[in-house]
């Protein structure tokens, strides 16, 4: 793969003096950026986050919804709501932590929190693949990898509702724990509003081609500053330190049943895969 071509906002990153690395999908990201205190922007400001590299997946085809709930422990989604969620292997490990949309009654797609995409794409698909008496449950469930289809642009801190509403006209912004579609400056895009913490977070799904325009567009405004993805994972691991050091490892993570709870991340009825294996 071309490095350069698959990430849409390389130049920008390069231009604002961007530390690159690779993403989890092995494509150029930005690590950190030179001479910007990026912690305060979560508290302060406003972090903007190119999250094109951290992985995204697209789910459809029949028993989709059965899918999801088996493969994700907290609690099922309606139609245009988002929420993080993990995803646990058999005997209880910790597969990833995502953000979760339902996007359709049986279209959802996730977006990988934690630097683990390549554990948590290679875990669905074998799930896809799972036989019960020579049947495949999911056998008509179809995983499609969504990182190029729209560009993912990250909000995040006290002043990212202010931003975002600037760009909105009339129209209001997305409840929190929705996905909805927003004009933005006659752009059309999706926006996914995320309970991380007490601070707005807004995640915005932009068409690759004007991707560089609304980039530059929110960097305009004194309150917004780029942050790479080393800090943004340390943001997420911060909102759920109770689970263990989760982000960017690509180690075994057991959280319990009690860290899970805690965090809000796991339903009562323990139908899903890896509610056995917990302690």
């Amino acid at each position: 793969m071309d490095q350069e071509a698959a990430n849409t906002l390389l130049e920008e990153h390069l231009a604002l003096g961007a530390l690159l690395d690779e993403g989890t999908d092995g494509r150029l990201a930005p690590l950190r950026y030179n001479g910007v205190d990026e912690k305060a922007a979560f508290s302060e400001g406003v972090a903007l986050v190119d999250l094109t590299c951290m992985g995204s997946q697209l789910v459809s085809g029949d028993d989709t919804s059965a899918f999801i709930s088996a493969l994700f422990a907290g609690e099922e989604l309606a139609i245009g709501q988002c929420a993080p969620q993990v995803a646990l292997t058999g005997d209880g490990s910790l597969s990833s932590l995502v953000l979760l949309a339902r996007t359709g009654q049986e279209e959802f797609a996730w977006w990988d929190l934690v630097g683990r995409d390549a554990i948590m794409s290679c875990w669905a698909d074998f799930v896809i693949s799972i036989e019960q008496g020579g049947i495949q449950p999911f056998g008509e469930v179809e995983l499609e990898d969504a990182s190029e289809a729209l560009v993912p642009i990250l909000l995040w801190g006290p002043q990212a509702g202010v931003v975002l509403s600037d760009y909105l006209g009339d129209q209001d912004l997305p409840a929190p724990g929705t996905i909805a579609n927003r004009m933005l400056d006659k752009i059309n895009c999706l926006v996914a509003v995320p309970a991380f913490d007490d601070q707005p977070c807004y995640l915005v799904l932009v068409p690759p081609a004007r991707a560089r325009v609304l980039w530059r567009s929110f960097l305009s405004f004194n309150e917004v500053s780029p942050v790479g993805l080393e800090a943004f994972r340390q943001q997420v691991q911060t909102c759920f330190d109770v689970l263990g050091n989760i982000s960017g490892t690509f180690g075994c993570v057991t959280p319990s049943r009690e860290q899970l709870l805690s965090a809000g991340l796991l339903r009562a009825d323990g139908s899903f895969i890896g509610a056995r294996g917990l302690s």
